[in-house]
């Protein structure tokens, strides 16, 4: 049975583009569980989710990242590529201007770490559309467990936590 809630481990500049880009429309690629190797029940499918799709895990990881300030930091310089990408993708379709534009790259290609801090979006279910969470398909997902996607969320659904001051470095 599916939880009441589903979460989502992103970096703070998602939150930034979403608001100053998309009209307010969040991507958030979700999770039943905060951390489905504790979390879900013995024997689901649940505990077959992939650690790079775990939020908590995603979320240490880019804390950590985060933290170290590391030029050469993998996750990172992945969401860097990411956000390069769609930023192309949303110029080519007219969805943002040539300054906005600009200033994504700009903002993407900074030497600050601010903007890579971890987030987690705690998005409760009751009140959310179920035709807007879609599954993610199997050639997509990292491991076996379900995945999901919502693609239109907005902030009003859904809350942000920050839990780097819970979280210790190694």
């Amino acid at each position: 049975m599916a939880g009441p809630i589903l979460y989502s481990a992103n970096p703070w500049f998602s939150t930034e583009v979403a608001e100053k880009y998309r009209e307010g429309n969040y991507f958030a690629w979700v999770c039943e569980f905060f951390d489905s190797e504790r979390d879900a029940p013995a024997g689901s499918s649940g505990t077959m989710i992939a650690p790079s799709s775990n939020p908590r895990k995603i979320y240490e990881d880019l804390l950590q990242e985060y933290r170290a300030q590391e030029e050469h930091c993998r996750i990172i310089k992945d969401h860097k590529k990411t956000f390069t990408r769609l930023a192309k993708k949303w110029l080519a379709d007219g969805s943002i201007t040539d300054d906005q534009f600009t200033e994504i790259i700009a903002s993407v290609k900074a030497r600050s770490w601010r903007i890579w801090k971890p987030v987690l979006y705690v998005i409760p279910r009751n009140g959310l559309d179920p035709t807007r969470l879609t599954e993610v398909q199997r050639r997509d997902r990292a491991g076996y467990g379900p995945e999901y996607q919502i693609c239109d969320l907005k902030r009003h659904e859904f809350d942000i936590v920050d839990l780097s001051p819970l979280v210790r470095s190694p």
